[in-house]
């Protein structure tokens, strides 16, 4: 990690290479990290970054420190799965595993119905310009699959925002996370399973556009029983 980076590229260096770390299980829960300095020598930064950076990872609740006791990895239930760099770690494909992708398909049965459905009811007119827009871009015919990702967490993102509840809004991040894995784990989609996916968010978003939030509902459940069992199927 050498260069010229700021003492803040430096801290979101170390914060993202430690994340990733225990994350992947590379430091077992209740393990302690190796001693201040040695830890710094091997990442390359001062000791004040890596006290910085132990700062950080401590509020998102993956380690704790103590006097004499050094700084351990805490239990993963007591991780902040919610957290988007949490989430962002999970979901890198050399870490996501299949209990955790089905972790966050249950999240989104639980969330997105009912946000649809609210966005029917609370979207203005900007809510709904923005999430056809989004569909539009999925749909587009030049777009690469990064651009189609994109553009797929932007039409949920919309309909999350439209639903005008700040909590329903912040499970953006954990959708977001699941998409992106998703994308990245190889997994194969045929042409005919693309388009029928495409419709179902087309038809979601005119439920939502024409304010049937019952039909906005129940097309959300049907399109996330239907990425369910395609992800069942392949995994």
């Amino acid at each position: 990690m050498t260069g010229r980076k700021s003492t803040r590229g430096q801290v979101n260096a170390v914060v993202d290479i430690l994340g990733q770390r225990i994350a992947a299980g590379s430091y077992a829960e209740g393990e302690t990290l190796p001693i201040e300095q040695e830890l710094a020598d091997s990442l390359d930064v001062g000791r004040n970054a890596l006290r910085e950076a132990v700062k950080v990872l401590s509020g998102k609740g993956l380690i704790s420190t103590a006097p004499r006791a050094g700084t351990r990895i805490r239990p993963r239930q007591e991780w902040n799965l919610l957290d988007p760099d949490v989430l962002r770690w999970h979901a890198d494909p050399d870490t996501a595993t299949r209990g955790f992708m089905l972790d966050l398909i249950e999240m989104r049965r639980i969330v997105e119905p009912k946000a649809a459905e609210l966005a029917a009811v609370r979207g203005t007119r900007e809510d709904v310009a923005n999430i056809l827009s989004a569909y539009e871009d999925m749909a587009a015919d030049e777009a690469d699959q990064e651009q189609r990702i994109a553009a797929d967490i932007a039409f949920h993102s919309a309909i999350l925002k439209a639903s005008h509840n700040e909590v329903l809004t912040h499970f953006r991040y954990a959708i977001a996370a699941y998409l992106k894995a998703h994308s990245r784990l190889g997994q194969q989609v045929s042409p005919a399973d693309d388009a029928e996916d495409l419709e179902r968010h087309h038809r979601i978003a005119m439920a939502i556009a024409t304010g049937k939030a019952k039909s906005a509902y129940s097309l959300t459940v049907d399109m996330l029983q239907s990425n369910r069992s395609h992800f069942e199927a392949e995994a």
